[in-house]
This record gives structure tokens, C-alpha cells and sequence, in this order.
């Protein structure tokens, strides 16, 4: 019974430990303005920017200034596609006025893995839509955002 309890609690002090780890790293990626504290699902939604850029040249270089946990294709004019082992998103042009410099671009999250009922790589994709966030930003403070449903589907596993 004894052994039972010692293993119980070696457990329970291995989870806090775990915890207060990941907290730290957390807190230090948010004091850094890497990433912001979202909601617990934040990737099913997806985010659209309606933002004065000037040029796609203009959003491209400050996206390439940004800090991407992951690879990123593609062309701004059309669509930029981010990947990492665990999930990936793309950044689009839902629109585009040329001679006023304003697009309406749609981010969203098109994979990902959960593991226990959270997302694998939580701060990197945090991290990714935090630097697609400020590039928007950086362009246009006035940048409108909101949000929006993506219809996905989930796969449900037995094991």
C-alpha cells in the first residue's frame, strides 16, 4: 500500500513539475510579445484582415521579419502556406483594391494533432498566428480583425 502512495505522489510531483515548466516557458514567450494568451481552442477559428498593406511585397517582407516556428511557401497574392511537423495553416487573399492598397487575407489552421485534448505544438502555432497578427499590424495599426467558423472535421481514434 505504502508503494502504491509513493507512486501516486511521485506522479502527481513529476505532473507539477511538468507544469510549472511549461508555464515558465509560456510566460516568458508572452513577456517577449512572441505569442498572446488565447482562448483554449483558438486554431478552429480561423481570423480575416481587412488592412491598408501598400503592396504584397510590402506584406511579404514583414511577414519574412516575423518569427515562423515553421516553413512558409507561397506568394502573398495569393496564398502563403505555413507548415510544421504537427500542423499547418494558410494565409490568403480573399481580395485586393490596388490602387488604395487595402486586401481583405484570411489565417487559418488547416491541420493539426491534439494529444490528450490539446494541440502538439500549442506555442508554435500560437507563436505563428501571434507573428501573422503583428505583420498586419506593423502595416496598418487600423487593421480590422475578426473572426470566423472554418468547417473542419475531426478524426476520432479508439487507441
Amino acid at each position: 500500500m505504502w508503494i502504491a502512495i509513493l507512486i501516486a505522489a511521485a506522479a502527481i510531483g513529476i505532473g507539477i513539475a511538468v507544469g510549472v515548466s511549461q508555464a515558465k516557458k509560456n510566460n516568458q514567450l508572452i513577456s517577449e510579445g512572441k505569442m498572446i494568451k488565447r482562448t483554449y481552442r483558438y486554431a478552429e477559428k480561423g481570423e480575416e484582415f481587412t488592412s491598408k498593406i501598400g503592396s504584397f511585397k510590402a506584406l511579404a517582407d514583414t511577414i519574412a521579419t516575423m518569427p515562423m516556428p515553421c516553413k512558409a511557401e507561397g506568394n502573398t497574392s495569393t496564398q502563403v502556406i505555413f507548415t510544421a511537423k504537427t500542423f499547418a495553416a494558410r494565409l490568403y487573399k480573399v481580395q485586393f483594391d490596388q490602387p488604395s492598397g487595402i486586401g481583405v487575407f484570411r489565417f487559418e489552421f488547416t491541420r493539426w494533432k491534439e494529444y490528450r485534448g490539446m494541440y502538439e505544438e500549442a506555442n508554435a502555432m500560437n507563436v505563428l498566428l501571434t507573428s501573422v497578427e503583428k505583420a498586419f499590424l506593423q502595416l496598418d495599426p487600423n487593421t480590422g480583425v475578426k473572426n470566423y467558423d472554418i468547417d473542419f472535421k475531426t478524426k476520432h481514434s479508439v487507441f
